[in-house]
């Protein structure tokens, strides 16, 4: 049976369950998405400070202050930033005020310290204000009780900085996934050592860590296992013990040494899947104890390709993300393309954007295992299956990184 590309996402998709939240120093939450709503315990700011350096003054006597006509106030005193005032300011008075700084009684609103020229223990005000000018009051970022952030909300740097002012040390959050990488196949070889006749190097198994990696979640490296069923099987059941999915590369085929599959499916509820993709056809999913089992081809654009399109957007919802998949764009192709079989074909493209409009490059040859076309490319277009695209026809597209 062959699946479209949508039946295995859906069916891949409706097997994935959200992890158990767990409580995280915010020092340590970047990247994870909110498990609780998030209420503020006090307002921010908490005081009325000044948004300037400045002076402190009453706006009823600066209103007639200009250039030509200047208003003096003597100066009672200095406030720094992280002072108290200590004194009442009065009217005809003025307190040399920093950024941030709490406004003293009295004070009503900050001139700015470009329109003013200090003079011993007076100061020169060339500028009216109003009242409440350059001042921040209480709550006005936040008041206490707000809703900050509503759960499921993505922790970025912002949302960190957002935490701290507001004295929030620790978070509930949906946990990231730790997952375990394989390789499978007599034919690898890891890096350092020699490449005999035969072998080939282990990229998959780097290139699948690194784009856990750029998801933020903990890889398990469980290095190269060769066609031995029982080293395959030890080696797997090792993983599961010690991440929340596992990750084969290889050994999903019809080959006759392809026996990650006969190993899968004793563990567990494994399909094994041909999809109308190209690169990428054969694969497997399934679960084993609750854990899901991703059976990645083994050519390395397959293997790539695969995890951007499946496995990455199950890992997402695992995490408690919303936005599973990444988004879609047009991009106008720069060649003609001629798809002529049944399946809808990923080219590796570069993509470039001029005056408001994407524009695809092929990288060249687009077969399963020319690593380099992934190397040059930022992109996937999509072509449909028994399709012909002129150039400078559009064509559906999604960044492997953020859109330009």
């Amino acid at each position: 049976m062959i699946l479209s590309v949508q039946q295995a996402e859906d069916r891949i998709l409706s097997a994935i369950s959200v992890l158990e939240p767990e409580n995280r120093h915010i020092s340590d939450s970047l990247g994870c998405v909110l498990a609780q709503d998030l209420y503020a315990q006090e307002c921010l700011p908490s005081f009325r400070n000044s948004s300037m350096d400045g002076f402190a003054v009453m706006s009823k006597d600066v209103q007639l202050a200009r250039i030509d006509q200047p208003v003096q106030l003597s100066v009672n005193e200095v406030i720094p930033a992280g002072n108290v005032p200590k004194l009442i300011l009065q009217s005809g008075q003025a307190a040399k005020i920093m950024t941030g700084a709490m406004l003293p009684d009295g004070a009503d609103s900050v001139v700015m310290v470009e329109d003013t020229e200090s003079i011993s223990e007076y100061v020169k005000v060339f500028q009216s204000v109003n009242s409440l000018e350059n001042v921040r009051l209480p709550g006005e970022s936040v008041k206490t009780g707000d809703l900050v952030m509503p759960q499921g909300k993505l922790i970025r740097a912002q949302e960190v900085a957002m935490m701290a002012a507001l004295n929030v040390q620790e978070i509930l959050v949906f946990r990231l996934p730790t997952v375990a990488v394989i390789s499978t196949g007599d034919e690898l070889a890891d890096l350092g050592s020699n490449l005999s006749p035969g072998k080939i190097r282990d990229s998959n198994r780097y290139g699948i860590m690194a784009q856990l990696q750029e998801m933020g979640c903990q890889s398990v490296d469980l290095g190269i296992c060769g066609d031995k069923e029982k080293n395959i099987e030890e080696t797997l059941l090792d993983g599961l013990l010690k991440a929340d999915a596992l990750i084969t590369s290889g050994g999903v085929s019809v080959g006759e040494y392809d026996v990650v599959k006969s190993v899968l499916s004793r563990l567990g509820q494994i399909n094994f899947w041909r999809v109308a993709m190209k690169p990428g056809k054969p694969q497997a999913f399934g679960l084993v104890d609750g854990k899901p089992i991703f059976g990645l081809p083994g050519n390395p654009v397959s293997s790539l390709t695969v995890f951007e399109l499946f496995v990455r957007p199950a890992l997402r919802k695992m995490a408690g993300f919303s936005a599973l998949k990444r988004p879609i764009f047009q991009t106008t192709l720069n060649q003609d393309v001629v798809n002529n079989t049944d399946r809808v074909n990923y080219m590796r493209v570069l993509v470039e954007k001029r005056e408001g409009k994407y524009y695809a490059k092929v990288t060249g040859s687009q077969g399963s295992g020319i690593l380099y076309s992934l190397v040059l490319a930022n992109g996937l277009v999509v072509i449909p299956a028994n399709t012909r695209v002129k150039a400078g026809e559009s064509v559906e597209m999604q960044f492997f990184e953020d859109a330009l």
